[in-house]
């Protein structure tokens, strides 16, 4: 999970976003099987923003390219099929961009203690340390319990631990020590993906 800095809400989003989710809250209430389908501009508008504020980057797993881990989606932080979020369907703070494998492991799970990469104080360092053998995540030795808690619900929740993204850190990771040999880890990962792209 990499920091990314969230832009400006889209115009279209902005102008239309809230009378969508109202809509879409209401069908839930009328039934509670009607699903949300992205009006096509509207998702193409999103998608772009999103690809720009992660540079293609899944939001959780930072697999690149995204379609490496399956298709691309747009993951509503704030699970769009829990009542008390169906009017934040199109709220632009609770869009990512992610994986399918994200997104599916992730589903309709929530916790308020998740980790969101575009928060002001996130910092990968803070929350996470990684295991250079295994490609694993885990909670940082340093940080408080409150973050290591916070940490680990993150990694449970979004599976940043299964295989593929295992894999994918690793070989990442060995990409960068080759270019650059006085690398050590994968603390430098995160800065250093975004300037060798």
């Amino acid at each position: 999970m990499r920091p990314c800095r969230r832009g400006d809400v889209p115009e279209e989003l902005a102008r239309d976003g809230e009378a969508i989710g109202r809509s879409y809250a209401a069908r839930r209430r009328e039934d509670p099987r009607y699903r949300f389908q992205w009006r096509r501009s509207l998702l193409q508008v999103v998608r772009d923003a999103l690809v720009r504020m992660t540079d293609e980057h899944c939001s959780y797993c930072d697999v690149y390219p995204i379609d490496a881990a399956g298709e691309e989606t747009i993951d509503h932080f704030r699970p769009k099929g829990l009542p008390q979020f169906h009017e934040r369907v199109c709220e632009w703070s609770n869009l990512f961009l992610v994986c399918t494998a994200c997104n599916k492991a992730k589903h309709e799970q929530w916790d308020e203690a998740l980790l969101r990469p575009d928060a002001p104080e996130f910092r990968f360092e803070r929350y996470f340390e990684y295991d250079d053998e295994s490609g694993k995540l885990r909670p940082s030795a340093a940080a408080t319990p409150e973050d290591q808690a916070r940490a680990q619900r993150t990694i449970d929740i979004f599976d940043l631990n299964r295989r593929g993204a295992c894999t994918n850190r690793r070989r990442t990771a060995e990409w960068i020590r080759r270019i650059s040999p006085d690398v050590d880890g994968y603390r430098f990962l995160i800065p250093i993906c975004q300037l060798a792209e």
